[in-house]
């Protein structure tokens, strides 16, 4: 058997070595950067939902079509929890982002805003919640630019839905109209019951009387809630 020199023994060995070190160190890296991440503190009611507030969904194309399902059900699905969640935790947030028509929008922060005094109150009829299970979407098509989403949700077994109707603007998605239709919900007593309020006019909140009619219903309730 033919001896090995000894500096190349020599050498073989410190390479060894530095390549075992190298690894160790890795190996030391990649456990640190594991513990530091689960150090991470969570994230606060609050951070979340400015995270949703502050979500923009948009399209390729200049209107949706079908192709584009999976984004209006991400859009519709972080509305709901922003709105939800914004009730359980009394906090205030902005619609800007999925919202632009100013009646509407006007509509939904004064829904809010009453939705959270019941809730204060134990006088809301569905258990509100930042943290949704979702049910399977329904699409319906209500013109070349417009669709009818409906997502049915449960909130600690507390089971409800959320109506929208959902159009581009510039590619970006926004909401044209919106209905929960809760038992004992604001919507419902200012907008219509289930049975009868439809969401089929992309227009709605532009109609003068049909908004007036709705604010003049919800400043009433805002009276009775605060006798």
């Amino acid at each position: 058997m033919k001896k090995i020199p000894l500096g190349i023994a020599v050498l073989a060995f410190v390479v060894l070595v530095g390549c075992s070190q190298k690894e160790n160190h890795l190996t030391e890296k990649s456990i640190s950067n594991i513990e530091a991440s689960a150090d991470l503190p969570e994230k606060s009611a609050a951070e979340i939902l400015r995270d949703l507030a502050n979500q923009e969904f948009s399209i390729q194309a200049d209107q949706i079509s079908e192709d584009d399902y999976s984004s209006m059900e991400a859009f519709g699905k972080a509305f709901v929890n922003l709105y939800t969640g914004a009730v359980a935790t009394q906090e205030r947030v902005s619609f800007e982002n999925y919202i632009s028509n100013e009646n509407l929008l006007q509509f939904t922060n004064k829904m809010l805003e009453l939705e959270q005094q019941q809730d204060l109150m134990g006088a809301n009829g569905v258990i509100f919640g930042l943290s949704n299970e979702f049910k399977e979407a329904e699409f319906k098509r209500l013109d070349n630019n417009t669709y009818h989403l409906q997502l049915s949700f449960l909130n600690q077994g507390s089971g409800m839905s959320c109506k929208l109707l959902v159009r581009s603007v510039n590619k970006s998605l926004q909401i044209v109209d919106l209905y929960f239709g809760n038992k004992d919900g604001v919507d419902t007593m200012a907008t219509g019951h289930p049975a009868a309020r439809s969401l089929d006019n992309p227009k709605l909140w532009d109609d003068r009387e049909w908004v007036d009619g709705v604010m003049e219903k919800l400043g009433q309730y805002e009276t009775e809630l605060s006798s």
